[in-house]
């Protein structure tokens, strides 16, 4: 007969097996976190119209199987564009998925959008993260991917891709909730960082929305001395019909029986520890599930296989350039967006300093003349070679002359101007010390000799300049006061350094037993004749001073300091 402490013992087993071990270790819904996130990480190819990482309600957040909002005040992270391209696109989770390189405006894109605040799981197992997503994009071609990193950021792992997601009837994208077993080199680490990744080709070919996430919680599902399932194989990216095999890392009590699935595979499930030569004829992204069985109970853990078109045929040439305004003298760079693994490259670059190259991906090609030009790559691999052409616009440098170049004395100004000879935004660079950066008629009133480039902004987007010199006749000039007054009257009650081209200084006061009473690196701060509070008796005080000038050299100064009741 069953006891009613067998009974209790049953009930709180199966208490503790389904949640009492669940620990949440970490959480994010974006409402704060702007300054624990780098949205801005370049990978690849990413043009003046590609599209950016962004964190706020512009994509609104919801629950999942909610249809999706703008604007609701739950802040989301999600991709969306940037560039000319955005004013036709909109604003929230919508992306330009490029012009097909027909229109030359590109819209290439790979940029992470990284954690940069670590997560500490020492001592925590079977790691899961649960998060919120919707967006559609174009399915191996347009989408985003869920990282992870164990070493600060500068590797990553994915460990989950977008497939296009739901939509609700009245069109807009449907949200919902995805969890993903994290690999064991995960677990007990003290600095783990997550990141969501977006690229997007040129194709022109992709639907809105792309890619929002929110609520995102990692938990731990482990138990001292429990079961945890987990595996390995080779490479979780493969290609077309290839084959790999699986290694059961599992841990647990007398292991008896593992029971895997494989989607998309010739070969759907196994119950082989270790089952190899499982192949994938189509193109996808697949769950590999894994369930094993011991004395404790059973553990479940599912991870992807991303399978890759890997087939060559003839290769099909197409290329971008790392800017879209491209100004006489400048040097540009092209990147090579190739199809069909091509294994040489030739380039020809019309009225270029560099007239071809055999590079993959040449840099510093320079163009001194405003013209429009041909620029043509030719690709090949074992079965051909594609062509692709397209015309390069050197525009117009605008003009402008400065005058004024001439020698003060250090505290003194001079008046410098600028003559523009046609249309633009003029500004000067630097703008230190200058009374008005935009103005054509200047006050300059610089410490240390300073080279002055009054620039104009054409309306074609390039920047004209000439230079004009501000000679200085620099001293050095720092002094501390020798005496001063702290009666609260407003006259002398500080005692502050004082000079001219200071960058830093060190500050330290000493009264007669050799005992610190004031220190300061803050050029502003001044001693106002107390310790920790208490106001000292009149009396002299020893100082001491380093100091940096901002001509760079550098300076000591020591002396005495009455303080006057």
């Amino acid at each position: 007969m069953t006891t009613m402490r067998q009974i209790l013992f049953i009930i709180f087993t199966l208490f503790y097996s389904i949640g009492f071990n669940q620990t949440t270790i970490w959480t994010e819904d974006f409402e704060n976190s702007l300054t624990d996130w780098d949205l801005s990480i370049t990978i690849g190819a990413v043009h003046p119209n590609a599209n950016i990482w962004a964190m706020s309600d512009a994509e609104g957040g919801v629950s999942a199987s909610n249809c999706a909002v703008k604007a609701n005040g739950n802040k989301t992270l999600h991709v969306t564009c940037q560039g000319m391209s955005c004013t036709a696109v909109g604003s929230g989770a919508v992306y330009y998925p490029g012009d097909n390189g027909l229109g030359g405006f590109p819209g290439d894109t790979e940029v992470r959008a990284a954690l940069i605040s670590p997560i500490n799981t020492t001592g925590e197992s079977q790691l899961e993260i649960s998060f919120d997503w919707m967006g559609i994009g174009q399915a191996n071609f347009d989408f985003a991917e869920l990282e992870y990193s164990i070493d600060g950021g500068a590797s990553w792992n994915s460990i989950w891709t977008q497939t296009p997601g739901a939509l609700c009837g009245s069109g807009e994208a449907e949200w919902a909730r995805e969890s993903v077993n994290l690999p064991a080199d995960a677990e007990n680490q003290a600095d783990l960082r997550f990141a969501f990744k977006w690229q997007n080709n040129n194709d022109g070919n992709g639907m809105h929305p792309s890619f929002a996430v929110n609520d995102l919680e990692l938990v731990s599902n482990g138990i001292p001395g429990g079961t945890y399932a987990n595996f390995t194989t080779p490479n979780f990216t493969i290609c077309e019909n290839d084959c790999i095999d699986f290694t059961d890392a599992s841990t647990g009590t007398n292991i008896s029986a593992w029971d895997w699935t494989f989607d998309g595979a010739d070969t759907p499930t196994s119950t082989n520890k270790n089952p190899g030569n499982i192949c994938y004829p189509t193109v996808g992204t697949y769950d590999v599930t894994l369930t094993i069985t011991d004395d404790n109970g059973t553990s479940t853990v599912t991870q992807q296989v991303t399978v890759g078109n890997c087939a060559v045929g003839l290769p099909t040439a197409a290329f971008a350039v790392d800017t879209l305004i491209v100004c006489e003298g400048d040097c540009i760079s092209f990147k090579d967006l190739s199809v069909g693994s091509p294994v040489a490259w030739s380039w020809t670059f019309q009225g270029a300093e560099t007239l071809s190259s055999n590079l993959q991906n040449p840099t510093d090609i320079c163009f001194k003349t405003a013209g429009t030009y041909d620029v043509s790559l030719t690709v090949t691999n074992s079965n051909g070679s594609d062509q692709i052409t397209s015309s390069i616009i050197i525009l117009d440098i605008p003009e402008i002359n400065a005058f004024g170049d001439t020698l003060i004395d250090m505290g003194g100004a001079a008046l410098l101007f600028a003559q523009p000879l046609g249309t633009g935004t003029v500004f000067w660079d630097p703008a230190d010390h200058i009374d008005c950066p935009t103005c054509l008629e200047v006050i300059a009133t610089p410490y240390i000799t300073t080279t002055y480039y009054p620039s104009i902004l054409g309306t074609n987007g390039c920047v004209g300049r000439d230079t004009v010199t501000v000679a200085v006749n620099f001293e050095e000039v720092v002094e501390v006061p020798s005496a001063f007054s702290p009666d609260g009257d407003g006259v002398n009650d500080f005692i502050r350094v004082l000079g001219i081209g200071i960058t830093s200084i060190d500050f330290k006061i000493y009264n007669r037993y050799g005992q610190l009473v004031f220190a300061t690196t803050d050029i502003t701060e001044g001693w106002d004749g107390t310790m920790n509070g208490e106001e000292l008796n009149q009396g002299v005080f020893v100082y001491t001073l380093s100091f940096d000038l901002v001509d760079g050299s550098s300076g000591k100064k020591s002396g005495n300091i009455t303080l006057v009741k």
